[in-house]
């Protein structure tokens, strides 16, 4: 890769800042190039399309405005100690009177390119791959716009004041808006460079390819699992949208565009190491990634945050108890369990993925100069705000040890990877009842291998009385479990719960480690009101209103609020189930 263009471009999108629109009628905003000077060339077109790479997430600058290793906060992978850190699972949500994401600057400002590009002096050969990063980016936007609200107004175009008949616009179903985002996909597909043909750090095929993919799938499973509610569709056609997403998936594995190898051939560290990488330009299952330089104060905070303290949450017993043992087995059937009494033992003959994703006695955690200067010993749950480990489950997923000084960090952020397309693909065609040993064996096999786990097969082999989901098949439960546990704490657990409307999930309470390991351990300061169940496990919310499990309200919270001034401009809008 040329390093020289990566820098350059992300270098690019710092100098030239550009401000979301906050109302649908605003101007596109571009610092450098107005309405009026914009001539649709190449160059321009480019640099209108740097506006919204930042809506990827990234590493935060700190837990409370997201990034990929925050985002599982709001989920049961993961325990905040703020149980109102989301408000939707919390169910403290309320109407607001403007906001709460109800913004269409960003679709505004794509429409207006989309209707003008015909403008271009350039010849289509040039510019083909911006306009589909365009397509891309209003599936992107009305993508989010979609899991938050359901039905929405599909604008095309950018309004102005006189356009009122479009001001007043209903709220389409959300299925047509999922078909008019999988169309402006398939118009992306067409348009973008092939992987390997694309300016480095840039939307290609690939990137557009697995997007599809997770969108269908998402409106697949709602329309499947949310049938015969209120937040259902009527005449739902879910298996159209399974179809779409496993063709999608399938046509990104077909290529043979990426593939699944580790970063290194240290089997204790592989997978670890794929979340750490300052450069991951050479990794073949790397399909769009940010990159970030120190000498270019291009950093975030992240690697600050998992390094030096806890970060106010920890990973959640209920995540570290389903990982499989290596006999390929769940805890509860396998003779290779030694218990939850230590962190050790539960980590003894399991799945590596989890020794990769939680911090373990004598894991590097800071190192200066070539030296390890903080070692991890126990974890930070006696410590206050940031500083605590809520769980005692620390995060070792994502940690940089050479890359935490204090000073900012470089480490890479991963916004698409194979691996995603894989899961997707694997559990569309199983979901679609077509999930055979060669869909496991280049799929979640592929993965297995990675870490040396034992393969799936499709009879399963076991039955698992702690499988979240009673009503689904066994393989279809153990699909779901691969992809909880090879995207643990990446931000795709929050979007899951909601899709397959899983209640019994949400409204459970969340524990942390046995309590009884860490008394007269050497911690500084002591150990001092740890809140712990009846049963001897951390409870980071035990004293909280959601000690029962959050109160999320089922009939109302699988979706957010219309704001009440938007139901006030616009009398043919109406509100959300429950609000």
């Amino acid at each position: 890769m040329n390093k020289q263009l990566t820098l350059g471009f992300w270098m690019c999108m710092v100098i030239i800042t550009f401000t979301s629109c906050k109302k649908i009628l605003d101007k596109p905003p571009l610092d450098h190039i107005t309405d009026q000077q914009l001539n649709f060339t190449a160059t321009e077109m480019k640099l209108y399309s740097n506006q919204f790479y930042p809506a990827f997430p990234g590493w935060a600058p700190n837990v409370y405005t997201g990034g990929i290793f925050w985002l599982d906060n709001s989920s049961d992978n993961m325990v905040h100690g703020n149980y109102n850190y989301n408000s939707q699972l919390a169910g403290t949500g309320v109407v607001p009177a403007s906001g709460g994401g109800w913004d269409w600057g960003n679709i505004r400002a794509v429409n207006y390119f989309l209707a003008n590009y015909h403008k271009s002096p350039d010849a289509p050969a040039t510019t083909n791959t911006y306009v589909g990063e365009m397509y891309f980016w209003r599936a992107w936007f009305y993508f989010n716009m979609l899991k938050a609200f359901g039905d929405l107004p599909w604008y095309n175009k950018p309004l102005n004041v006189d356009d009122m008949e479009a001001l007043q616009a209903p709220r389409l179903k959300r299925n047509i808006i999922a078909d008019s985002i999988l169309n402006d996909l398939d118009k992306a597909v067409n348009l973008l460079a092939i992987p390997g043909k694309e300016e480095p750090l840039r939307l290609n095929k690939g990137a557009a390819l697995t997007f599809q993919s997770r969108v269908a799938l998402y409106e697949g499973t709602w329309e499947k699992y949310h049938a015969g509610t209120s937040f259902g569709v009527t005449g739902n056609d879910y298996a159209k949208y399974l179809r779409k997403a496993a063709d999608a998936a399938g046509a990104l594995i077909d290529a043979n565009y990426y593939s699944i190898t580790p970063i290194t051939n240290d089997p204790k560290f592989g997978y670890w190491r794929l979340f750490n990488q300052k450069d991951l330009s050479t990794n073949k299952e790397m399909i769009l990634w940010k990159k970030f330089d120190k000498a270019l104060n291009l950093i975030h905070f992240g690697q600050n945050m998992l390094a030096y303290g806890g970060g106010n949450t920890g990973l959640s017993k209920q995540l570290i108890d389903y990982y499989l043992c290596t006999d390929g087995k769940p805890i509860a059937v396998s003779s290779l369990y030694k218990g939850d009494n230590t962190t050790a033992d539960q980590v003894t003959n399991r799945d590596p993925r989890l020794s990769q994703t939680i911090l373990l006695h004598g894991y590097p955690r800071i190192i200066a100069n070539g030296d390890t200067t903080g070692k991890f010993n126990l974890p930070d749950i006696n410590q206050p705000g940031d500083g605590r480990c809520t769980t005692g489950f620390e995060i070792f997923k994502g940690i940089a040890p050479d890359d935490a000084d204090g000073t900012g960090s470089s480490t890479a952020s991963i916004i698409f990877r194979y691996a995603e397309a894989l899961l997707n693909f694997a559990e569309a065609k199983v979901e679609l009842g077509e999930g055979t040993q060669d869909v496991l064996d280049k799929t979640i096999n592929v993965l297995r291998d990675r870490v040396s786990m034992p393969h799936l097969t499709a009879g399963v082999g076991f039955t698992d009385p702690n499988w979240e989901f009673k009503s689904i098949s066994p393989l279809l439960n153990e699909v779901r479990r691969e992809r909880r546990i090879e995207l643990a704490i990446e931000g795709y657990r929050f979007d899951d719960l909601m899709r397959w409307g899983a209640t019994q999930l949400i409204k459970r309470p969340l524990y942390g480690a046995k309590y009884q390991q860490f008394v007269g351990q050497p911690f500084n300061p002591p150990l001092s009101n740890i809140p712990v169940s009846s049963d001897g496990y951390i409870f980071p919310l035990k004293n909280s209103p959601a000690v029962n499990g959050w109160q999320f309200n089922p009939d109302r919270d699988y979706l957010l609020p219309i704001p009440s001034n938007e139901l006030v401009l616009n009398k043919n809008l109406k509100q959300n189930p429950g609000w």
